[in-house]
């Protein structure tokens, strides 16, 4: 006959069965109902060639539509300060040329990670009330000078 402490054992032996279940069945539902996967179309670079494969800049490829090319080195963006004027849509492009890089502009939903050897790319709407100076920080440690690597995202509404 069981003991209380061999019951208690294997009620908690089928909550995690339980517990599994739910979640391997959420993540078969993401994967296969909703379609999520891995990226398959990472973009590539070569970190010993990036001025032939990105430019540092803003560019206004239509009006209020910009890409922003930025490249960043430890301790900092290379460009420091992106000046956009009116924007609707905004591409970054961003890769890193020596370690793994956090892009992050402060106060909007724009985050991710810059990683050597890849172009991260996101297209961020602006709301249509931003407007101002915003900081543009690294969020992962980088090296010694992290604390120092910030830029700053101007928009201007006119």
């Amino acid at each position: 006959m069981a003991g209380k402490a061999e019951k208690l054992e294997y009620a908690w032996i089928a909550l995690v069965v339980v517990m599994l279940t739910i979640f391997l069945g959420i993540l078969g539902y993401a994967v296969i109902g909703e379609g999520y996967s891995a990226p398959e179309d990472a973009v590539t670079c070569n970190v010993k060639k990036l001025e032939e494969q990105i430019t540092p800049g803003v560019k206004e490829v239509a009006p209020g539509v910009y890409e922003v090319d930025i490249v960043a080195r430890m301790w900092a963006w290379q460009p420091n300060e992106i000046v956009l004027e009116n924007p609707k849509k905004v591409i970054f492009r961003i890769t890193s040329a020596d370690v793994q890089h956090g892009f992050e502009i402060v106060g909007t939903n724009v985050n991710f990670m810059v990683f050597p050897g890849y172009i991260a790319e996101i297209t961020w709407y602006p709301p249509s009330d931003a407007e101002g100076e915003f900081l543009i920080v690294c969020n992962e440690y980088c090296g010694l000078g992290h604390q120092n690597m910030y830029g700053k995202l101007i928009i201007i509404r006119s």
